[in-house]
């Protein structure tokens, strides 16, 4: 359904699917079903206006899906012709690179939710599942936002990233050719990959939550089953990680 809204001096009022409230003052987010809305509250309601059209997403979706697609393809192809070479690798722009991104990364969220009117609530680091460590920004504000403005703010790191790695690589292999430029883009490529797959509250995760209209509850009994069903497999990836880790490190140090 299209989105529909409702603002006064103390609440704002998302409906699209759910209803979403927010509280302006103790700056608190509540979801309820339509059914929950009375006639007259109907009536208050007043059409959403998306700033990005119909046409514009689905030009955005399929831009990001060539980059992605290309994207791999040229990460199986350097998996197989770039040979190992110790001597040619300059940890200072693998460092570079990856920092680079990051950075753009968030930035690319941040952007986004500010260009459809809203602000993030926080920027830091953490470990998913208490095992992988990631960059995050906190987004409360998307629970005010349509579903196609929650997917372009959640992919928008994506977008950047995979726009720029691969038209820089493709610089690389046409001028400059540095062997460590094109492993920073192979390793870097690989990390984009994994924040693609919908698990490990990764982009991919978000952004299917906001295609199929669901949320993640802190009280897992209330989350839809496909929910559930991605935070198990994530972990489970975690445990089977964190495994691997110890028993690796077990015999390094000789335990």
């Amino acid at each position: 359904m299209k989105p529909l809204k409702y603002e006064n001096d103390d609440y704002e009022i998302l409906v699209q699917n759910h209803v979403f409230i927010k509280d302006k003052k103790a700056k608190n987010y509540y979801r309820n079903d339509i059914s929950s809305l009375n006639k007259s509250m109907r009536e208050c309601l007043i059409e959403y206006h998306e700033k990005i059209s119909d046409r514009t997403f689905i030009i955005y979706i399929a831009f990001m899906l060539v980059m992605i697609i290309a994207n791999y393809i040229h990460l199986l192809y350097l998996q197989r012709v770039l040979i190992p070479d110790a001597n040619n690798i300059s940890i200072v722009i693998i460092v570079v690179y990856f920092v680079f991104n990051i950075i753009l990364h968030e930035i690319g969220h941040i952007y986004s939710l500010k260009y459809f009117g809203r602000s993030y609530d926080k920027l830091g680091v953490k470990l998913n599942f208490y095992v992988f460590p990631a960059f995050y920004v906190q987004m409360n504000e998307t629970y005010m936002l349509s579903k196609n403005d929650k997917i372009i703010v959640h992919s928008f790191g994506l977008f950047i990233n995979f726009t720029l790695i691969n038209v820089f690589q493709l610089l690389n292999m046409l001028f400059i050719n540095n062997y460590t430029l094109s492993l920073s883009y192979l390793l870097f490529s690989s990390t984009m990959i994994w924040n693609i797959v919908p698990i490990l509250n990764s982009d991919g995760y978000k952004i299917m939550l906001a295609f199929l209209s669901l949320d993640e509850f802190s009280n897992i009994t209330k989350n839809h089953w496909i929910v559930i069903l991605f935070q198990i497999i994530g972990l489970s990836i975690a445990i089977n990680t964190l495994i691997h880790w110890i028993i690796f490190w077990g015999k390094y140090f000789g335990l």
